[in-house]
């Protein structure tokens, strides 16, 4: 096992600064999750950490063996890295035996590439080439060939997002198994908050070029630092809100008078911490403007008394005992997420 630790990294192409500072620690035999949008540099980093590229500036470690800096950078086939890029990259005119293979030392080489085809659950598709594959099983075995050179480290560039949606949840369940399994420090990116959040031991926030929060995804879902990352991570409302020198806060689900000295800024609600309530005193008073029924729990969207502009989406367990124009109390029943205004 090894940890990966990355300090003040700074990469630039056409001097632009594609990371900027960055810093992020993994510990030894974790799971991380760089959860970020297209275009923040979360390819980039994985690059990095890989050698294919040479910082500007800042350090890359496994544990406490310095492998980049602007000017020594460890070549990638010394760094005992393995790589799963997005289409899996597997060689199309290998066999599945002959794509596992690749790379390893002749001793041993059947024994390995046996048990990885075991690991994955393919031992029947061995003589099979890549273009007779599904795009789960190509996955499956950029995975294994990954995972037969024992990698100190593993990279995973947004492996499942060409796949489907059913098969993406099943794969990605069974890759983390196998890589949590075997222990491997591994260091995931992806644009899918609920591949992040379901994923990962750590989850690290990417804006930028920069790591902005890291956290379990317990902690970066329930504290966001701000409400660009509370959306990241989640379904939220964005409500208008003001602060009274006592701290008090005003807010649609929670109407107090307001003072000229108040500070205004916004309150972030996860629509699970709101309570519906069919007595009508309860709370404050809305009215039910549609509800979004999805099997397990629905989202239903009111229409608050005193706010007529303001529009509170809930969501709720099923099943739902709520009619479309009923009117209802609402409570909210979660933390008060407070982000002032910039002054």
């Amino acid at each position: 096992m090894t940890r990966l630790s990355i300090d003040g990294l700074t990469v630039t192409y056409a001097k632009r600064p594609v990371l900027n500072e960055l810093s992020l620690t993994i510990p030894s035999g974790a799971f991380a999750a760089v959860l970020g949008p297209s275009g923040c540099g979360k390819t980039t980093l994985l690059r990095a950490i890989a050698g294919f590229i040479s910082p500007f500036s800042g350090a890359i470690r496994f544990d406490d063996n310095l492998v980049s800096i602007s000017s020594i950078v460890v070549p990638p086939e010394r760094r005992k890295v393995g790589y799963v890029a997005q289409e899996g990259a597997l060689f199309p005119h290998l066999s599945v035996y002959e794509n596992i293979a690749f790379g390893l030392k002749t001793e041993n080489k059947s024994e390995t590439v046996s048990e990885m085809l075991e690991l994955i659950g393919m031992q029947k598709f061995a003589k099979r080439m890549p273009a007779e594959l599904s795009g789960g099983q190509q996955t499956r075995v950029a995975l294994a060939r990954s995972l037969a050179t024992k990698p100190s480290v593993m990279l995973l560039d947004e492996p499942f997002s060409a796949l489907d949606a059913a098969l993406r949840d099943e794969l990605r369940s069974e890759v983390v198994a196998l890589l949590k399994a075997a222990k491997t420090t591994t260091l995931m990116v992806t644009h899918d908050r609920e591949e992040a959040l379901v994923s990962a031991d750590l989850v690290a926030l990417m804006r930028r070029g920069q790591i902005v929060q890291v956290g379990s995804p317990a902690e970066v879902y329930r504290n966001p630092i701000s409400p660009e990352i509370a959306i990241s991570t989640g379904d939220v409302l964005v409500l208008d809100a003001a602060q009274s020198s006592t701290g008090e806060f005003s807010f649609a689900l929670n109407q107090k008078p307001r003072s000229a000295n108040s500070v205004l800024g916004k309150v972030i609600i996860r629509p699970e911490e709101i309570n519906i309530s069919s007595n009508t005193t309860a709370g404050v008073l809305a009215t039910i403007a549609k509800i979004d029924y999805y099997g397990h729990d629905a989202v239903i969207h009111l229409s608050v008394a005193g706010s007529p502009d303001q529009l509170i989406d809930a969501r709720v367990p099923a099943p739902v005992d709520f009619e479309v124009g009923q009117a209802v109390g609402l409570e909210h029943v979660g933390p008060v997420r407070w982000f002032p205004n910039p002054t």
